[in-house]
């Protein structure tokens, strides 16, 4: 006799599989599992991202904003972004419902009694979540931004067209503190004006009307003119919140403010800066131009902005104090006007700065303030005035869009005389109040252009940041910094709320088969609630860390974060309890 061993056994009888250790890939089982996953991740998906983007469609149609061909070409646009938020809980909702159904079938229970453990059933669905995850980061990162762009540039595609074609209707429009108001607008080539060579497009305001407004909207300056031109020159365009520079150009003009009220031959001039078709904001960046974005906070408008009126009002300080330095040296100074002329001025000095205006003091007290005015075709005119003074106040838009430094002289109490070749001085009249606008830098000290190219931390060094710079300027490099360092945050915390919410998408798909191998008895709604609660609740928690962060800092990660782990805790203990039955 000898010892039976396992050559001995039986090759027919049937081979004894450890419970849930089959071994080899349920490759069939997965296959099935992900094949019903992703049909209803696609339905649903549909039927979600639908709703939103119709959602989102109503307000700009029942604004007027969009025509009912334009509200279904901005749907489709919609449809990607919100694709975005709808595949987490769309996920999350189609693996609730397979892992359901397939544990009230019992076939979670046939598979696991053939030896396919609870963790490799999970294998769709973890192959699922990575790639849904993958998905959302890529969309994040690449595809939303630039749907983002064409949703909005669809309604405004150019916000100084948009001005114009309100003006025809007879409406008065609003932007960046001032007013403007004309009985009817004609198109006319931009060429004629040869003081602008940049045009794009332009107009003619017949019987036009412009104020400018303080804060509460009450109007504190403006004109009035039977014919003025509005120059749009520099067309909107994909170049973030670059937008339009329109230019108002009148002749012949009536000008009135606090306190005076005057007709003037000059050629008034004022550029604003329109804003871009969409909003400036790094949600419209990939995570590529955020990074450069990083280097170079100028390139997002709302910091451009403050570091152009740092610039600007720097350099007319610069401007304000090279004439003091003059007319105390020398009783005089000469500047350029923007027509082609310049004026020289006769004083002593200039006196205590307010915002960036200064008045002209005269050499000795009770003296005249003297202006002389030479004018490119040779005429030479003279004021006598009692009072001046030498003023750069614009208003924010306006500088934003200055490309040099301009200011205007009022005289008051003036007697107005011409000067002619030989013949001495004619006085030609008298008035109250006389404004000498388009007043220019002396040659090297128009600095506008070179402050601007300078980085935020030498353009503060360079202008003495809290130093006591003077209120205006002041105020303008607080801002400027405190944009800039808002900025270095929020870039960060947009980073990674992308990530945090690709992370949150695979998790979520874990949370909704998990949940649903452990509630086989219950509804499938039910089901769906213990895993859409939680989820809501992590994205919320999510989108407050990032708002968080853009305040604070790291704090904010940490709140993002730990929505994410405390989510993916959650889905670990259900499966946890799973596991053990």
């Amino acid at each position: 006799m000898h010892a039976s061993g396992p050559a001995d056994a039986d090759p027919r009888a049937p081979v004894r599989v450890p419970y849930g250790l089959m071994p080899g890939l349920p490759l069939t089982i997965w296959k099935l599992v992900t094949i019903d996953l992703w049909k209803l991740l696609i339905l649903t998906s549909a039927v979600l991202v639908g709703v939103i983007s119709f959602a989102v469609t109503i307000g700009p149609l029942s604004d007027g904003e969009l025509a009912p061909i334009d509200a279904i070409r901005f749907m489709l646009f919609a449809a990607v972004p919100m694709l975005a938020y709808a595949l987490p809980f769309a996920a999350g909702f189609a693996a609730t419902l397979i892992f359901h159904r397939m544990s009230q079938d019992n076939e979670l229970l046939a598979a696991h009694a053939g030896g396919v453990s609870h963790g490799r059933i999970l294998v769709p669905a973890v192959v699922t979540g990575l790639v849904l995850s993958v998905i959302v980061g890529f969309m994040s990162d690449q595809i939303i931004p630039r749907f983002l762009r064409n949703m909005e540039l669809l309604i405004t595609e150019d916000v100084a067209k948009l001005m114009i074609s309100r003006l025809e209707r007879g409406e008065t429009i609003e932007f960046g503190g001032n007013s403007i108001y004309a009985d009817t607008v004609q198109w006319f080539d931009p060429t004629k004006l040869k003081s602008i060579t940049d045009a794009k497009d332009g107009f003619r305001l017949h019987r036009a009307a412009f104020a400018s407004l303080d804060n509460d909207k009450r109007m504190k300056a403006g004109f009035s003119s039977e014919d003025a031109y509005i120059v749009i020159r520099q067309a909107s365009d994909s170049n973030r919140g670059s937008g339009s520079i329109v230019t108002l150009v009148a002749e012949n003009y009536n000008s009135w403010g606090d306190g005076y009220n005057f007709e003037s031959s000059d050629r008034l001039r004022y550029d604003f800066a329109v804003p871009g078709a969409f909003r400036d904001d790094p949600k419209y960046w990939s995570f590529g131009e955020l990074k450069e974005l990083k280097k170079n906070p100028k390139l997002l408008a709302q910091v451009w902005e403050w570091h152009k009126k740092t610039a600007y009002r720097a350099a007319t300080l610069a401007m304000l104090q090279d004439l003091h330095r003059n007319l105390q040296s020398n009783g005089s100074a000469e500047l350029p006007l923007a027509d082609g002329g310049r004026i020289v001025i006769h004083g002593g000095k200039l006196g205590a700065l307010e915002w960036l205006s200064r008045p002209i003091l005269p050499r000795r007290q009770g003296e005249p303030i003297v202006v002389e005015r030479y004018s490119d075709d040779g005429r030479v005119s003279r004021f006598v005035a009692q009072s001046a003074v030498f003023n750069a106040d614009k208003a924010e838009s306006e500088e934003v869009a200055a490309e040099h430094v301009t200011a205007k002289i009022v005289l008051e109490e003036v007697t107005t005389g011409s000067i002619q070749s030989g013949e001495g001085e004619e006085v030609t009249g008298r008035r109250r109040m006389q404004t000498i606008t388009g007043v220019l830098a002396s040659e090297g000290m128009d600095l506008v252009g070179a402050y601007e190219r300078m980085s935020l931390a030498e353009l503060l060094t360079e202008t003495g940041f809290e130093t006591g710079v003077g209120r205006a300027l002041g105020e303008a490099q607080w801002t400027a910094d405190k944009k800039e360092r808002e900025l270095q945050r929020e870039i960060v915390s947009k980073t990674h709320q992308r990530l945090a919410m690709s992370a949150a998408c695979f998790v979520m798909v874990l949370i909704g088969a998990t949940m649903a191998m452990k509630l086989r008895d219950a509804l499938p709604l039910t089901v769906y609630l213990w895993a859409f609660i939680p989820a809501l609740s992590s994205i919320l928690v999510i989108s407050t860390g990032e708002q968080f962060a853009q305040q604070v800092g790291w704090p904010g990660l940490l709140l993002m974060w730990g929505s994410v782990a405390g989510l993916l805790v959650y889905a670990g203990v259900t499966y946890k309890q799973v596991a053990l039955r």
